[in-house]
């Protein structure tokens, strides 16, 4: 890519960042939540279609379950519905290889989910506006990840209003059921064959060039027991609800004991929490209280791990956990506990750190605003292990500065989108020149 390109990239993203924030408002516009087992992403995936055909793209709508096989693949979650919940995926071919040529073309891959969280509660800004307030790009979807899915399609249409010939393929794709550890919208693209030599996530990790990301998943444990009543002279009782509170005190002291052994390469400064999201126990009644002791009690958490621990490994460290506290606490003898699985197992993953599309991102984050590029494993779980460990494509995260994401006031920040086009236009360039 010569000096007067690299120009004309920075020049037309430049001239064009109004039109890169106006594509994120109208992302965000269209409410696509998704509430297992059910989804609404159709409507804004349509639009992406429809965008990735005024791009040129030759563009492949499709169901997840319209792909053969996927529902036998072992990274299949079952449980999710998807009629109306479409993949997009839009492919602009590279330019024919010159006769007799022997060298091999690159390959390019952009990849984003369309699905956001559901929006619960209320901010100052409305959920579905794209409010622009100081900088900030604000709305359900704006920093996860609907202003990346932006950037990346302005940066497709950068290169092809400027004419720069790319002589391997570039592929755009948006994906439904992302959250709440879907994957299998991810899944179903690996499967129905597009893959490339790199793909690019633009998950918000603010800026940082992720090789690696987190894993993690969500449980639901239950204490249960035969209805004890009141308690009228009984010596000992079955008390769920005693259980369940010793049950949480030992899984506190396991997060606390495993975090040496998680300072794996790359994680050596992470903390990889265990995070309660809810319990319930017993019955309010109008009156008050249900007056006896609850038969069930339950906590529902999410926990986090580094690259290299298996789902058998996380499993049985966590229930060897509650059983080990059994001796000290006689509670947790008298009840049955059963462990649900709120989410899919979701590995950790990583890419080799020597990978070439990360010092290719790096040198053109780096012309694109000026700044040293800084490098790290993203802190947070995603659908990234798919494809570094379920696919021949290895992903890299980078992705924009935000807030809120899963909660009200969601943002993104403007300056990083605008940074996100410029990097990616001039990857899109170089990679596939």
């Amino acid at each position: 890519m010569s000096e007067d390109e690299r120009n004309a990239i920075l020049d037309w993203t430049e001239a064009h960042k109004q039109n890169l924030t106006e594509l994120a408002r109208s992302l965000i516009a269209l409410p696509s939540e998704n509430k297992p087992p059910h989804g609404s992403e159709r409507a804004c995936q349509l639009f992406v279609a429809d965008v990735m055909r005024d791009l040129g793209c030759r563009v492949d709508v499709f169901t997840p379950l319209e792909v053969p096989g996927l529902t036998a693949h072992p990274q299949y979650w079952p449980g999710r519905e998807y009629t109306d919940r479409p993949n997009v995926v839009g492919v602009l071919p590279g330019l024919p290889s010159a006769p007799g040529g022997s060298a091999r073309r690159k390959s390019l891959l952009f990849t984003g989910h369309a699905d956001v969280v559901p929006a619960i509660g209320q901010g100052k800004h409305g959920w579905w506006d794209g409010a622009i307030d100081g900088g900030r790009l604000y709305g359900r979807g704006a920093n996860d990840m609907k202003g990346g899915i932006a950037a990346y399609l302005t940066a497709a249409r950068c290169v092809r209003e400027l004419g720069l010939e790319l002589h391997g393929d570039l592929l755009l794709e948006t994906v439904v059921d992302e959250e709440f550890g879907g994957a299998n919208g991810t899944l179903a693209c690996r499967q129905r064959g597009y893959n490339a030599d790199a793909a690019i996530c633009p998950e918000p990790n603010n800026l940082l060039i992720s090789a690696s990301h987190r894993g993690g998943q969500q449980f639901r444990l239950h204490m249960s027991a035969a209805g004890a009543g009141m308690a009228f002279g009984e010596a000992v009782l079955p008390d769920p609800v005693t259980a369940l509170g010793h049950a949480i005190v030992a899984l506190d002291r396991y997060n606390d004991d495993r975090q040496p052994r998680l300072r794996r390469p790359g994680f050596q400064d992470s903390t990889f929490p265990l995070m309660p999201f809810a319990m319930r126990a017993g019955e309010m009644l109008p009156w008050g209280t249900g007056e006896a002791i609850p038969e069930t009690a339950w906590v529902e958490f999410w926990i986090e791990i580094p690259p290299g621990v298996t789902q058998v490994e996380l499993q049985s460290e966590l229930k060897a956990a509650v059983a080990g506290a059994a001796g000290a606490a006689p509670a947790l003898q008298r009840v049955a506990i059963r462990w649900e699985e709120r989410t899919r197992f979701l590995a950790g993953s990583g890419i080799s750190g020597d990978h070439p599309i990360l010092a290719v991102l790096a040198s053109n984050l780096k012309t694109a605003t000026g700044r040293e590029p800084s490098f790290g494993p993203a802190p947070f779980t995603c659908d990234g292990f798919i494809f570094n460990l379920h696919s021949p494509t290895p992903v890299v995260i980078f992705g924009p500065r935000g807030g809120n994401a899963h909660a009200p006031d969601e943002w993104v920040e403007i300056e990083d989108l605008i940074a996100l086009a410029k990097t990616y236009a001039l990857t899109i360039a170089g990679w596939l020149a």
